[in-house]
């Protein structure tokens, strides 16, 4: 269990000094799932405090590093969307709502591509019609 722990956290300090956004979200979600697949009744009181701390100190540096990540293409943009409304959805919550900076961040990097999406969506709804 602690090796599982320490792996995620090495790809999570793996994910906070990667310069490519794709090899970060990738190490993210490898990360995540590490910790996703540990059962939950093998977790210790001490385990399972470490791995919730993991998890919110992670998606505030991920917050943070979100500026930076405004040259991304659109399928990193769209990996990042994925671990921001899905599987980090309650951390990033709680973060964006105590911290203006951070709410500015996601804001800003959730909306670069959403015009562009929602134009490709309505192509792809007119082709099929």
């Amino acid at each position: 269990m602690r090796q599982d722990i320490a792996s995620a956290r090495a790809l999570f300090e793996k994910a906070e000094g990667e310069a490519d956004p794709q090899l970060k979200a990738h190490a993210l979600e490898e990360a995540l799932a590490i910790l996703a697949s540990l059962d939950a009744d093998e977790i210790s009181a001490s385990e399972r405090t470490l791995i919730a701390n993991l998890r919110l100190a992670h998606t505030r540096r991920l917050l943070a590093q979100l500026a930076g990540l405004e040259s991304a293409s659109m399928d990193a943009w769209l990996e990042y969307v994925h671990l921001l409304f899905g599987e980090l959805r309650p951390e990033v919550e709680r973060l964006v709502e105590k911290d203006a900076g951070l709410r500015d961040n996601y804001t800003r990097f959730t909306g670069l591509f959403g015009r562009q999406l929602a134009e490709i969506l309505q192509k792809q709804q007119r082709d099929s019609s």
